[in-house]
């Protein structure tokens, strides 16, 4: 009898046990699937942040497409009576557009492939030679990172003075191609630690087998640090297609980006609306300058900004799955 009693006792903790797992296994998961409260949990954070981020790209996009009459309407908040596009075909308009695209994704893209040259060949040298003065250069990048720009404006004048590069795109791509660029210190430091990452042994064979330093980094290093390239490619385009200060101050109005012309959009909105035709700007108050020609005028500098992500968003994605170089 008691060999029955022990017998029984050890089913039902087996059949507990057994239970328990699975409740554990459905609720938190296992190391091959995930349980439903993990992922419950998981999801509900994303959706929280996710709101966070998209609020106000909705909010901006759904008064975008009001008139004035329903912003002056409190009863309308989030859908309009009807989709009002004469804000973006005005907008359109104020901001020169699409010429005002094609002189920032040029001023972008010229700007940004100098700073990556300069940028992958000093992080280069600095990971692979030993030099007397090296810590001092390290320091120099870092005050050159800290210090605000503002800092440097004068001296930049007189020397782009002396150049005569002012009013022209050298203003921005001479200094990202000596290694002075948009946050250049920055984009030295990434390809520094990728370059760094790289075994030693790879360059060592390929200087045993006659390749010159400048051979090595061109087919032995820069297609290992390919992750660098889409990081700092796509960070360093975005950096200079949304710069105002530095275009504002060297370019002296010569070239305008599109930020530059979204800074003075109600200026360039009030001309606009005056021949454009639909009416007095004083009697029709479609006209006049709200937050919804404001919104407009954001979403649309921002457009090619979202398309160039979503062309690069695989290879960005890859750049950091493959990232995880083991070096010595």
């Amino acid at each position: 009898m008691y060999s029955n009693l022990q017998e029984s006792y050890n089913r039902f903790t087996s059949q507990v046990n057994i239970n328990k797992q699975k409740i554990n296994k459905i609720f938190f998961g296992s190391q091959m699937n995930d349980g439903w409260l993990h992922k419950l949990s998981t999801y509900t954070i994303l959706i929280i942040f996710g709101f966070v981020f998209l609020y106000p790209l909705l909010y901006m996009l759904s008064v975008s497409f009001m008139s004035n009459l329903d912003l002056a309407d409190s009863t309308v908040e989030w859908i309009p009576t009807s989709f009002y596009t004469f804000n973006y075909e005005l907008t359109w308009r104020a901001l020169k557009l699409p010429n005002a695209f094609v002189s920032t994704a040029l001023l972008a893209g010229i700007s940004t492939l100098c700073v990556i040259i300069s940028s992958a060949l000093i992080g280069y040298g600095l990971a692979r030679f030993d030099f007397r003065g090296k810590k001092m250069v390290f320091l120099l990048l870092l005050f050159t990172y800290i210090v605000p720009k503002t800092l440097f404006f004068i001296p930049r004048y007189q020397i782009f003075t002396e150049l005569n590069l002012k009013g022209n795109i050298g203003a921005l791509a001479m200094p990202a191609l000596t290694g002075q660029g948009e946050q250049a210190a920055l984009f030295i430091l990434i390809f520094y630690q990728f370059f760094k990452m790289i075994p030693k042994s790879m360059e060592e064979a390929a200087f045993l087998d006659g390749a010159g330093a400048l051979r090595t980094f061109w087919t032995i290093a820069l297609p290992m640090v390919r992750p660098a390239f889409i990081i700092v490619g796509v960070y360093a385009f975005a950096l200079y297609w949304n710069e105002t200060l530095l275009t504002s101050f060297y370019l002296e109005g010569k070239i305008q980006t599109v930020p530059m012309l979204l800074s003075s959009l109600q200026l360039q909105f009030e001309q606009v609306a005056h021949t454009s035709g639909a009416g007095d700007p004083g009697v029709n108050p479609n006209l006049s300058y709200t937050e919804a020609i404001a919104f407009a005028g954001t979403i649309l500098s921002i457009i090619p900004l979202a398309i160039f992500y979503l062309i690069v968003q695989r290879w960005f994605v890859e750049s950091i799955d493959k990232s995880g170089i083991t070096g010595e």
